[in-house]
């Protein structure tokens, strides 16, 4: 593949992301409502994938089955997946902080 099809290809391909929706809603009728607890759940397991792709796709790249800059492209991808959950984790610290120190 030239370099001129691999921009092609890279441009048509959907970027994968990190769903940070979990279909909250502040409406009591609707039944499609999730908890704290499985929004948050979600997500770690979303991390957990994104967090392993690098390392699967290594080991194809050395089987010659991946291309490197598929391996590249996953590991930054790791690298922010990451960094928005440090982030995440620290906000939600934060305010459950805030909140315990809230007089009665």
């Amino acid at each position: 593949m030239n370099n001129i099809n691999k921009i092609n290809f890279f441009r048509n391909q959907p970027q994968e992301m990190m769903k940070l929706n979990g279909n909250i809603s502040l409406n009591s009728d609707e039944t499609n409502i999730k908890s704290f607890k499985d929004t948050i759940g979600e997500m770690i397991v979303q991390m957990n994938e994104t967090t392993n792709k690098p390392q699967e796709l290594m080991k194809e790249a050395m089987q010659g089955n991946a291309d490197i800059h598929d391996v590249m492209s996953a590991i930054a991808q790791s690298e922010l997946t990451v960094q928005a959950a440090t982030t995440i984790t620290g906000k939600i610290l934060q305010t459950y902080e805030k909140i315990m120190q809230i007089q009665i």
